[in-house]
């Protein structure tokens, strides 16, 4: 499993790239999820399926017309194109059908609906841009990586060549990102250098930086430069000053609002980008535009996919992931701008046959009447945290703060391994309530005895490529049919911080205070991913019976709000203001480069 990562760092003229920041607020709304708020999602090609979403809406008094029956393919793994126009675009008709776009904050998946969607083809009308963002992309690199040469030589004259640093990064977005920060740092280090010298000095170097930052930043990063260091009789004045870089700021900001690929007056745009904010801003805006459409990492799990059901591709890139607004540590921020759409909750009723697929509700249904036995395994490998950025040591703490968060709030009993030894030898872990730990690679291994009711996953990669097939090796699937009642995993390489942090959800759920599926958004960082969680989303098995107070949450800064709890966007109306939003935007950033294009001259 993977875990390297890239922090992407803002430039110092401004935003680099844009990433949709998703937005949310925190007001009560209901107390819990309710049926009524729960949609589910059948293979009307498969009697098995309808037959699972018809007993579970009746086990848990979900309205028989809340069962979408959708034309859907057999196979686990459904093309791109038909993910979108059999699935997405029928299930948005039934909601806005039904009046219960507003209020559905939860769908369910079943038996017989795929698990994995493929990664986009692109329309012959996209591929021209693409292949024209790509050129540009590539230009503007070579161009940058030359200015960043000159600009290091007037900050450091002795210092060795740059070394490119392009092939940072887990996909081509972050190594376009890590490439224009250095770019950028080196840039700000020859300013720096130059504020530095002697008046002689200082002109012949000030001439350089000037050509250097012309063709770097344009005639913002001009404006930004007689800010930094005026120079007599170029001056034009404090308030005309502030008020030409915050209008070049605004048109930064508003590059990121632009609907792509881009296709009005596309040459006319690039130029003028050129010229108000040089390569740097050719490249940002190219790198957003191959972003967006990129096919890159572009699979995922139907259902993290269908967690942004109203979000089309112009929205968000399908390529990697994207941040997951309800997981607690999620920074919100108002945009009154521009709205955000809403985010579903999803979760599957599966399992190898559609039998064990009802016995996941029935279990659960059960348990939550009569309280969760048995015992608690935890699966650690004593690694320790070597850094903050330490995914491998950061997980396998979780797992034994888990260990003592358990002792001493609750009456569990608990056994912990904590050496690279699993617990693997059959009838090793009996009477399971819950289970997590690592690491055995797509190898179940029958040690586990499962209580009803038992919760339980394995953090390693691709353990749910298939939960049907026979043969089939990994941990969902094994565990399903040995009887477990909730898990997850993934359905590729997720890397390793896709999973929840053991002890934070965990913990949630033990209070009683958090259904299943809420905890498992609480705590998963990404959607538009490879995760997918396998169990009734209602299903609370501490609900009637906590194992933990509320006041036991210490491990968050304040008590996570759940999901059903968070305001909830209108999806209709929201995508009618962010179009209206898109149109004025472009409309915005046309003046904004046609008034500073006009000026034509530095500062």
């Amino acid at each position: 499993m993977v875990t390297t990562r890239v922090s992407v760092t803002r430039s110092a003229i401004g935003v680099v790239l844009f990433v949709a920041a998703f937005m949310g607020n925190a007001h009560p709304v209901q107390a819990e999820l309710s049926a009524n708020q729960v949609m589910i999602v059948a293979n009307a090609n498969s009697r098995e399926s309808l037959l699972v979403a018809e007993h579970y809406a009746i086990s848990r008094a979900i309205p028989l017309e809340h069962i979408a029956k959708l034309d859907l393919p057999s196979d686990e793994t459904i093309t791109r194109d038909d993910y979108i126009q059999r699935l997405v675009l029928p299930l948005r008709q039934t909601l806005q059908a039904q009046g219960l776009h507003r209020t559905i904050r939860v769908l369910v998946t079943v038996y017989g609906v795929p698990i994995r969607v493929g990664s986009p083809t692109f329309t012959l009308e996209e591929q021209g841009p693409l292949r024209d963002a790509s050129a540009r992309l590539d230009a503007a690199r070579s161009q940058l990586f030359d200015l960043e040469r000159q600009a290091r030589t007037i900050a450091s004259p002795s210092a060795s060549e740059p070394q490119n640093e392009q092939e940072q990064g887990v996909t081509a977005y972050e190594r376009n990102v890590v490439f224009l920060f250095h770019v950028d740092q080196s840039v700000q280090e020859a300013v720096k250098r130059t504020q530095q010298h002697q008046p002689a000095a200082h002109i012949q170097d000030y001439t350089q930086l000037e050509s250097i930052i012309r063709r770097h930043q344009g005639l913002a990063g001009l404006a930004q430069l007689q800010h930094e260091l005026p120079q007599p009789g170029l001056a034009s004045g404090p308030d005309a000053e502030a008020q030409l870089r915050a209008q070049q700021m605004e048109g930064l900001q508003l590059l990121g609002s632009l609907e792509f690929p881009l296709r009005q007056r596309r040459a006319e745009l690039y130029r003028q980008v050129e010229l108000v904010y040089g390569l740097y801003g050719v490249f940002a805006l190219a790198a957003m535009e191959l972003h967006l459409l990129s096919d890159e990492q572009a699979d995922a799990s139907v259902d993290s996919e269908l967690s942004l059901i109203w979000w089309d591709q112009r929205d968000y890139p399908v390529s990697w992931r994207s941040l997951n607004p309800f997981h607690h540590a999620f920074k919100r921020t108002e945009r009154p701008a521009q709205r955000e759409l809403p985010v579903l909750m999803v979760s599957r009723l599966d399992a190898p046959t559609a039998k064990s697929a009802m016995r996941l509700v029935d279990r659960a249904i059960e348990v939550e009447r009569q309280g969760l036995a048995g015992t608690v395994y935890l699966d650690a490998r004593g690694l320790q945290a070597k850094s903050p950025s330490d995914t491998y040591g950061r997980y396998d703490q979780s797992l034994r703060d888990l260990h003592a968060f358990i002792t001493q709030h609750s009456s569990y009993k608990v056994v912990l391994e904590n050496t690279e030894a699993r617990f693997h030898r059959p009838g090793e872990a009996p009477d399971v309530g819950l289970y997590i730990g690592w690491y055995r690679l797509r190898q179940y291994e029958d040690a586990f005895t499962f209580q009803p009711g038992a919760i339980g996953y394995h953090m390693a990669s691709a353990e749910a490529v298939s939960l049907h097939r026979t043969g089939e090796s990994g941990w969902c699937k094994n565990a399903l049919e040995r009887g477990i009642t909730a898990t997850l995993g993934s359905v590729g390489e997720p890397y390793l911080d896709t999973f929840p942090e053991p002890l934070e959800f965990t913990a949630l759920l033990m209070t009683g205070q958090y259904s299943l599926v809420e905890s498992y958004y609480l705590t998963s960082r990404w959607v538009s991913w490879r995760m997918l969680l396998v169990g009734d989303p209602l299903y609370n098995p501490w609900r009637n019976k906590p194992a933990a107070k509320r006041s036991a949450l210490s491990m968050f800064p304040l008590a996570p709000i759940a999901p059903s709890d968070q305001t909830f966007a209108d999806p209709l109306r929201t995508r009618d203001d962010r179009q209206l939003v898109r149109e004025r935007s472009r409309i915005r950033l046309d003046e904004i480069l046609r008034q500073q294009s006009s000026r034509q001259t530095s500062p």
